[in-house]
């Protein structure tokens, strides 16, 4: 008996899908990142995909001194600006109140982790573990829509329950990677459903065995940790910033070794200020002398805006003033700074529920060359003067 032949046409693949328990991929949204968080530093943005994307998880490693807590100070700073929950988990010690408040950090919007002896709390993989399935089970069901941010300082310094239940010259050979596997097998999926947004910072190790005349590093806590970070970040500790003869900062340089989000291998500088962190007004001036949009004169920046108005000052003076009255030039420099980079648009402009107009600066809307930025004003600018020009008609009685 000749077998049937199988229907012909298009294949209903909605009903397959029910009945398998599948989904189609447009109707998915688990694996789609609807949110970015940017750093509001355009070329640092470019290599991450416009943001670091929550629903995922994000390595940030390095040698000791390199910035590696500083970049995650100041995302944690960009994060309370735009109201999201911001979470530390400080297993190193580096939670300094009175340092984060300097950094422009606003504590009173920073809940922490730390390891309480008094009370027997010791912060091992399994406790963090334990401690970020309950903090999103509380604040998902508290605050639905609000972001939460987990940064975990770090990785590399936290042992396992294993480890710590050993005597001193006990083996314990790989428990600390397989508490991790463990950790991120159970704590990725939840990540990515509550579209939270978890970075763990992680130290960069000489590769024992390698060989000597080609240094090789590796990062602690396994493969399952490298595997399932989106974004693996290392900071670099680049060229001296001087002032004078004394060192008060590096050029930090940022690369994707590893990224599911953005084109890997890509590599940018930002400028850390040893007292300051990566003070926001340093960096726009420095990316904006680099692109050619503020110009150098002797010890001076000399800038014309849009308006035809030429600011000319001594570097540190154009900087501080930035910070204070130069308020709109810093907007305008950064809006030049994004057009550059993102020529169709600031990914994070189009965040499905996290709005970035709670940041020092608004990224303006409309769709304007570069040329027209140095030109014109935004958007709102033109709608308000229109307005006023209504007005005053209508008081003329024209």
């Amino acid at each position: 008996m000749a077998p049937k032949k199988k229907p012909t046409g298009e294949i209903n693949l909605q009903d397959l899908a029910s009945n398998a328990g599948l989904v189609i991929l447009r109707d998915s949204d688990y694996a789609l990142i609807e949110d970015r968080l940017p750093t509001f530093f355009p070329n640092v943005d470019r290599i991450f995909g416009g943001g670091l994307p929550f629903g995922r998880m994000v390595e940030i490693s390095g040698k000791p001194g390199g910035g590696k807590s500083t970049i995650c100070f100041h995302v944690a700073r960009v994060a309370t600006a735009l109201n999201c929950i911001v979470v530390l988990i400080d297993v190193e010690g580096t939670a300094d109140r009175d340092r984060l408040a300097h950094l422009g950090i606003d504590i009173n919007k920073v809940l922490v982790k730390q390891p309480d002896e008094s009370k027997g709390i010791r912060l091992t993989v399994e406790e963090i573990g334990r401690t970020i399935e309950q903090t999103l089970e509380v604040f998902k069901e508290a605050y639905p829509d609000k972001h939460v941010v987990f940064i975990w300082d770090s990785v590399g310094q936290t042992p396992s329950e294993d480890e710590l239940g050993k005597d001193y010259g006990e083996k314990n050979v790989g428990s600390r990677a397989k508490a991790i596997t463990q950790f991120v097998t159970k704590i990725a999926p939840q990540i990515s459903e509550s579209k939270s947004l978890l970075i763990g910072i992680n130290q960069v190790r000489d590769d024992i065995g390698g060989n000597p005349m080609f240094k090789t590093f590796n990062t602690p806590g396994g493969k399952a940790w490298e595997h399932y970070a989106s974004l693996r970040l290392e900071m670099k500790k680049k060229q001296a910033i001087k002032k004078g003869t004394e060192n008060i900062g590096h050029d930090l340089g940022v690369k994707t070794n590893k990224s599911k989000v953005s084109r890997p291998f890509q590599e940018v500088n930002a400028y850390l200020i040893s007292d300051d962190g990566l003070p926001y007004e340093y960096n726009i001036a420095k990316m904006a002398e680099e692109n050619k949009i503020l110009t150098p004169v002797g010890q001076s920046y000399e800038y014309t805006d849009r308006f035809g108005t030429t600011h000319k000052m001594k570097r540190e003076n154009f900087i501080s003033w930035l910070a204070e009255e130069g308020q709109p030039v810093r907007e305008e420099l950064l809006n030049r700074l994004i057009l550059i980079e993102f020529p169709e648009g600031y990914p994070a402009l189009n965040n499905k529920s996290l709005d970035i107009s709670g940041w020092l600066d608004q990224v303006w809307t409309s769709p304007v060359t570069v040329e027209s930025v140095a030109q014109s004003a935004p958007v709102d600018t033109f709608l308000e003067e229109d307005l006023i020009a209504d007005i005053e008609k209508e008081i003329q009685g024209e």
